[in-house]
Protein backbone atom coordinates (compact mmCIF):
# COMPACT_ATOMS: atom_id res chain seq x y z
CA UNK A 1 0.00 0.00 0.00
CA UNK A 2 2.90 2.40 1.13
CA UNK A 3 4.46 1.83 -2.82
CA UNK A 4 1.26 3.08 -4.61
CA UNK A 5 1.03 6.26 -1.75
CA UNK A 6 4.44 6.41 -3.31
CA UNK A 7 3.29 6.46 -6.76
CA UNK A 8 0.17 8.55 -6.45
CA UNK A 9 2.11 11.11 -4.94
CA UNK A 10 5.25 11.29 -7.66
CA UNK A 11 2.41 11.72 -10.40
CA UNK A 12 0.19 13.89 -8.40
CA UNK A 13 4.14 16.48 -8.19
CA UNK A 14 4.37 16.09 -11.65
CA UNK A 15 0.85 16.80 -12.98
CA UNK A 16 1.04 20.15 -10.68
CA UNK A 17 4.51 20.95 -11.89
CA UNK A 18 2.74 21.00 -15.49
CA UNK A 19 -0.39 22.59 -14.46
CA UNK A 20 1.85 25.70 -13.39
CA UNK A 21 3.89 25.93 -16.43
CA UNK A 22 0.63 26.58 -18.02
CA UNK A 23 -1.20 28.11 -15.51
CA UNK A 24 0.75 30.51 -13.55
CA UNK A 25 -0.22 30.73 -9.79
CA UNK A 26 2.60 32.86 -8.36
CA UNK A 27 4.75 29.87 -7.31
CA UNK A 28 1.40 27.69 -5.20
CA UNK A 29 1.17 25.09 -7.84
CA UNK A 30 5.07 24.83 -7.70
CA UNK A 31 5.31 24.70 -4.25
CA UNK A 32 2.50 21.77 -4.08
CA UNK A 33 4.57 20.03 -6.69
CA UNK A 34 7.88 20.14 -4.42
CA UNK A 35 6.61 19.22 -1.43
CA UNK A 36 4.40 16.05 -3.46
CA UNK A 37 7.67 14.67 -5.22
CA UNK A 38 9.61 15.37 -1.62
CA UNK A 39 6.80 13.33 0.10
CA UNK A 40 6.75 10.61 -2.55
CA UNK A 41 11.11 10.20 -1.77
CA UNK A 42 10.47 10.08 1.89
CA UNK A 43 7.73 7.77 1.88
CA UNK A 44 9.79 5.74 -0.71
CA UNK A 45 12.66 5.58 1.90
CA UNK A 46 10.70 5.04 5.54
CA UNK A 47 7.71 2.82 4.33
CA UNK A 48 9.10 0.94 1.29
CA UNK A 49 13.01 0.32 1.73
CA UNK A 50 16.56 1.92 0.69
CA UNK A 51 15.89 0.20 -2.37
CA UNK A 52 12.51 1.65 -3.24
CA UNK A 53 13.88 5.29 -2.47
CA UNK A 54 16.64 4.91 -4.53
CA UNK A 55 14.66 4.00 -7.28
CA UNK A 56 12.38 6.88 -6.52
CA UNK A 57 14.92 9.23 -6.48
CA UNK A 58 16.71 8.30 -9.78
CA UNK A 59 12.52 8.17 -11.24
CA UNK A 60 12.57 11.97 -9.83
CA UNK A 61 15.80 12.94 -11.47
CA UNK A 62 14.83 11.58 -14.59
CA UNK A 63 11.55 12.47 -14.91
CA UNK A 64 11.46 15.92 -13.66
CA UNK A 65 13.31 17.74 -16.34
CA UNK A 66 11.88 15.63 -19.14
CA UNK A 67 8.29 16.82 -17.96
CA UNK A 68 9.42 20.52 -18.02
CA UNK A 69 10.88 20.01 -21.00
CA UNK A 70 7.61 18.82 -22.57
CA UNK A 71 5.90 21.26 -20.99
CA UNK A 72 7.60 24.41 -22.46
CA UNK A 73 7.66 22.72 -25.41
CA UNK A 74 3.74 22.73 -26.01
CA UNK A 75 3.49 25.87 -23.73
CA UNK A 76 3.83 27.78 -26.76
CA UNK A 77 1.27 26.59 -28.97
CA UNK A 78 -1.95 27.37 -26.48
CA UNK A 79 -3.90 30.33 -25.95
CA UNK A 80 -2.12 31.53 -23.42
CA UNK A 81 1.19 30.70 -24.82
CA UNK A 82 0.33 32.47 -27.89
CA UNK A 83 -0.46 35.56 -25.55
CA UNK A 84 2.46 35.43 -23.48
CA UNK A 85 4.81 34.65 -26.07
CA UNK A 86 4.35 36.78 -29.12
CA UNK A 87 5.44 34.98 -32.94
CA UNK A 88 8.80 36.15 -33.33
CA UNK A 89 9.31 39.61 -35.31
CA UNK A 90 9.90 39.18 -39.05
CA UNK A 91 13.06 40.32 -40.74
CA UNK A 92 11.68 43.89 -42.12
CA UNK A 93 10.44 44.60 -38.37
CA UNK A 94 13.84 43.88 -37.06
CA UNK A 95 16.07 46.00 -39.63
CA UNK A 96 15.01 49.10 -39.65
CA UNK A 97 13.71 50.91 -42.62
CA UNK A 98 14.42 47.66 -44.65
CA UNK A 99 11.74 48.68 -47.31
CA UNK A 100 13.73 51.89 -47.91
CA UNK A 101 17.19 49.91 -48.15
CA UNK A 102 15.88 47.54 -51.06
CA UNK A 103 14.39 50.64 -52.79
CA UNK A 104 17.93 52.01 -52.96
CA UNK A 105 19.42 49.32 -53.65
CA UNK A 106 17.48 48.84 -56.77
CA UNK A 107 19.00 51.91 -57.96
CA UNK A 108 22.27 50.79 -58.30
CA UNK A 109 23.43 51.31 -61.97
CA UNK A 110 20.98 54.17 -62.41
CA UNK A 111 22.48 57.27 -63.77
CA UNK A 112 21.80 60.70 -63.09
CA UNK A 113 23.09 64.41 -61.83
CA UNK A 114 24.41 65.90 -58.65
CA UNK A 115 22.09 68.23 -57.70
CA UNK A 116 24.63 69.81 -55.48
CA UNK A 117 27.97 69.61 -54.63
CA UNK A 118 29.05 66.15 -53.24
CA UNK A 119 31.71 67.22 -50.57
CA UNK A 120 31.88 63.94 -50.37
CA UNK A 121 27.94 63.99 -49.23
CA UNK A 122 25.25 65.55 -50.87
CA UNK A 123 21.68 65.15 -53.24
CA UNK A 124 21.64 63.40 -56.49
CA UNK A 125 18.77 63.11 -59.16
CA UNK A 126 17.79 59.56 -60.53
CA UNK A 127 15.22 60.77 -62.85
CA UNK A 128 12.22 62.41 -61.26
CA UNK A 129 13.56 61.20 -57.64
CA UNK A 130 15.80 62.48 -55.37
CA UNK A 131 17.85 61.01 -52.96
CA UNK A 132 20.84 61.48 -50.69
CA UNK A 133 24.47 60.54 -52.22
CA UNK A 134 28.09 59.90 -51.82
CA UNK A 135 30.92 60.10 -54.28
CA UNK A 136 33.47 57.68 -53.75
CA UNK A 137 35.94 59.54 -55.93
CA UNK A 138 36.74 62.81 -54.27
CA UNK A 139 34.17 66.23 -54.31
CA UNK A 140 31.81 66.34 -57.39
CA UNK A 141 30.16 69.71 -58.41
CA UNK A 142 26.63 70.11 -58.82
CA UNK A 143 25.82 69.17 -62.26
CA UNK A 144 27.54 66.02 -62.67
CA UNK A 145 26.67 63.15 -63.97
CA UNK A 146 26.96 60.21 -62.06
CA UNK A 147 25.92 56.46 -62.28
CA UNK A 148 24.85 54.78 -58.88
CA UNK A 149 27.71 51.99 -57.43
CA UNK A 150 26.52 51.19 -54.19
CA UNK A 151 24.21 51.87 -51.08
CA UNK A 152 25.44 53.24 -48.01
CA UNK A 153 22.80 53.34 -44.93
CA UNK A 154 20.49 55.22 -46.67
CA UNK A 155 22.40 57.04 -49.31
CA UNK A 156 23.13 56.37 -52.42
CA UNK A 157 27.44 55.82 -53.83
CA UNK A 158 27.52 57.69 -57.06
CA UNK A 159 30.85 57.89 -58.65
CA UNK A 160 31.35 60.55 -62.04
CA UNK A 161 30.12 58.65 -65.34
CA UNK A 162 33.35 60.32 -66.89
CA UNK A 163 35.60 58.66 -64.42
CA UNK A 164 34.26 55.75 -64.75
CA UNK A 165 35.02 56.00 -69.11
CA UNK A 166 38.35 56.41 -68.06
CA UNK A 167 38.56 53.55 -66.46
CA UNK A 168 37.21 51.55 -68.84
CA UNK A 169 39.37 52.50 -71.82
CA UNK A 170 43.01 52.42 -69.14
CA UNK A 171 43.68 56.44 -69.68
CA UNK A 172 46.66 56.90 -67.85
CA UNK A 173 46.54 59.11 -65.08
CA UNK A 174 48.92 61.65 -63.85
CA UNK A 175 51.13 60.07 -62.64
CA UNK A 176 51.32 57.67 -65.89
CA UNK A 177 51.98 60.48 -68.18
CA UNK A 178 54.46 62.43 -66.02
CA UNK A 179 58.02 60.51 -67.18
CA UNK A 180 59.95 59.58 -64.41
CA UNK A 181 62.70 61.27 -62.82
CA UNK A 182 65.63 59.41 -64.53
CA UNK A 183 64.29 59.68 -67.71
CA UNK A 184 64.72 63.93 -67.54
CA UNK A 185 67.90 63.80 -66.01
CA UNK A 186 69.62 61.11 -68.72
CA UNK A 187 69.63 63.95 -71.64
CA UNK A 188 71.40 66.17 -68.84
CA UNK A 189 73.95 63.32 -67.84
CA UNK A 190 74.84 62.58 -71.59
CA UNK A 191 75.61 65.99 -72.50
CA UNK A 192 77.17 67.26 -69.76
CA UNK A 193 81.40 67.79 -70.68
CA UNK A 194 83.27 65.44 -67.96
CA UNK A 195 86.28 66.39 -69.90
CA UNK A 196 86.77 70.04 -67.80
CA UNK A 197 87.46 68.21 -64.73
CA UNK A 198 90.58 66.46 -65.72
CA UNK A 199 93.44 67.08 -64.14
CA UNK A 200 95.90 69.75 -66.29
CA UNK A 201 99.01 67.83 -67.66
CA UNK A 202 101.85 67.41 -65.85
Amino acid sequence: MSLVWVVLLLVLGLAVMVAEVFVPSGGVLGFVSIMAILAAVTLAFLQVGPGAGVMTLAVVVVSVPTVLGLAFRWFPETALGRRVLPPPPEGTEVVPQAAERQRLRDLVGRSGEAVTDLLPWGTVALGSERVEGMSDAGPLTAGSRVRVVGVQGLAVIVRAVGSESAERHGAPGPEESAPPPGDRLSPTLETFEFDQFDPPPA
